[in-house]
């Protein structure tokens, strides 16, 4: 069995179908690997699955680990659920509300997730869409100076939990943080990836506080230039998979009133950034 991957007509990204999410074989896994290393975000137009599904979907990219915080809403400890819904006026989720800016998932842990599994089981009717940017690309493009500056570079990423917009963080004594090549390579394929983001990646080690700042903005704007983006609108039971190594990604604002419930999964790595 063959699965079929139609790219999408975007700057990363394909659509995947031919196969029963719920029923992967390790022929299909291979496949699914192969197409997410190459495309770097997969879109399933799928039956819903349930949580015990998701999960085993999930394994196809790697091993399964927990989340962080346990919802209602979740039969299994792996389950990440992403929603605004309120029970007895307390929230059964994470980040709940509104416009998130790009990020990637746990840069700001030592190991940062490969890659996060999502999917789609209450849409708004408008707005709440994610977007992934393509950090292989949108390193390519960078003209040889800039590279060459890169080089050797690292960075600070801190992250307060729940926070969605670059401007409202602050952060507590313990948040979290990490340093990381501002520049990764994947080690599957050699592709190397910009990796720094608007909302996580705080400066530049090696450089004045100043400079930093200037080319820490720079590089964002570069990597949220739509010509790298792909902005996927929801349909339910979409499942979503993407390679947290080089693509980060964002959400759209929408309508507080409106619920919105997503599931994830997230696929552990086994090693930390390279350069």
């Amino acid at each position: 069995m063959s699965i079929q991957v139609r790219p999408l007509d975007a700057p990363l990204g394909a659509e995947v179908s031919g196969f029963d999410p719920r029923n992967i074989t390790p022929e299909v896994a291979n496949e699914l690997n192969q197409a997410f290393l190459k495309h770097h975000v997969l879109v399933v137009h799928g039956p819903g699955l349930t949580d015990d599904e998701l999960i085993e979907f999930g394994k196809s990219f790697g091993h399964i680990e927990a989340a962080r915080k346990i919802s209602p809403l979740a039969s299994r400890p792996e389950i990440m659920v992403i929603s605004n819904i309120r029970m007895n006026g307390e929230l059964v989720g994470s980040l709940p509300d509104g416009e998130m800016n790009f990020h990637f998932d746990r840069i700001h842990q030592k190991k940062p997730n490969k890659a996060g599994v999502l999917q789609g089981i209450e849409i708004p009717s408008k707005g709440g869409n994610t977007s992934f940017s393509n950090m292989v690309m949108a390193y390519e493009t960078l003209p040889d100076a800039l590279k060459t500056k890169l080089d050797g570079l690292t960075a600070l990423n801190t992250f307060e939990y729940g926070t969605t917009i670059d401007k409202d963080k602050a952060l507590a004594a313990d948040a979290p943080q990490a340093n990381h090549p501002l520049v990764r390579t994947i080690p599957e394929t050699g592709k190397k990836s910009i990796y720094a983001c608007r909302l996580m990646t705080d400066r530049i080690n090696e450089l004045p506080a100043a400079e930093s700042r200037a080319l820490l903005d720079e590089l964002c704007d570069h990597v949220e230039n739509p010509k790298f983006v792909y902005e996927h609108v929801w349909k339910v039971g979409d499942i979503l998979v993407w390679d947290n190594r080089c693509t980060s990604h964002a959400r759209t604002d929408f309508d507080a009133s409106e619920r919105r419930l997503m599931k994830r999964v997230t696929v552990g790595d086994d090693r930390e950034p390279i350069r």
